[in-house]
């Protein structure tokens, strides 16, 4: 079976972009702004100004970036997003660019499609939340213990505790962090509860109210997480985790 999305190439991969630029440009801010402690106006005027005008630009071009991503390029991929899940879930084109080889299910009702769809969505998002949070858990305990030194450090300039801790406790680091537990948390929310409902007896307005509710509660929660998972790592457990969901559906007879 040929595996294809546009819609992931299309815009999530300019989200995706617009997303590594935000954090290259924070952590440039970051840099710029400790070293702005150690160089002073009085010593090195000169490389003083040019630090000051580049912290400047940076402080700027994150504004501009993160407007962007919040406002256009998120909003823009889900979207599209959307439009192709409920063109799937109906058998009707809202949008030329179609995934191949996604939302296998042999569910004939669009109301049991979505369910089984928001059941294989939320199967892929847990698991890589999962993988992704590896990696982010281990990142936290490292900056948490960054920001403890220079906390209890005696000889540690103030100014150099201020700016660990604007960064730190920022977007892209803590509350990212968490953005991605809750998310995580959810999606295994919403799994489980689809699973339950595809196992249950519900007669078919319970089942069809509970299912469009379900995939309500998963599309508010990835739109206020606002979390864009790596394509690499979508790419390296897209197999394992395609042959884990065959296994489900049959199991669920779905």
């Amino acid at each position: 079976m040929s595996r294809s999305d546009p819609i992931r190439v299309n815009y999530y991969n300019a989200l995706e972009c617009a997303e590594n630029i935000a954090n290259v440009l924070f952590y440039f801010g970051a840099v710029i702004s400790i070293a702005s402690i150690f160089v002073t106006k009085e010593r090195l005027p000169g490389l003083y100004g040019v630090i000051m005008v580049a912290f400047a630009v940076t402080v700027l071009s994150i504004f501009i970036v993160g407007v962007s991503v919040r406002l256009y390029f998120f909003p823009r991929a889900e979207d599209n997003r959307r439009r192709e899940f409920f063109g799937k879930a109906y058998n009707v084109s809202l949008i030329h660019e179609k995934t191949d080889g996604y939302y296998n299910n042999d569910q004939v009702e669009p109301v049991r499609r979505i369910a089984a769809q928001v059941l294989e969505n939320s199967w892929f998002s847990k698991s890589i939340a999962l993988r992704i949070l590896r990696l982010e858990r281990a990142k936290v305990v490292i900056y948490f213990m960054a920001w403890f030194v220079c906390v209890y450090w005696r000889s540690a300039d103030f100014g150099l505790i201020l700016a660990v801790s604007q960064a730190v406790f920022s977007e892209q680091v803590i509350a990212k962090y968490i953005r991605l537990e809750w998310l995580r948390s959810r999606c295994e929310d919403t799994y489980d509860r689809t699973r339950n409902l595809f196992n249950s007896c519900a007669s078919d307005a319970s089942f069809n109210a509970m299912a469009m509710e379900l995939c309500s509660f998963y599309e508010t929660s990835k739109s206020n997480a606002a979390i864009t998972f790596p394509s690499s790592t979508f790419m390296k457990m897209n197999h394992s985790l395609s042959e884990e969901w065959g296994r489900i559906r049959i199991d669920l007879n779905i």
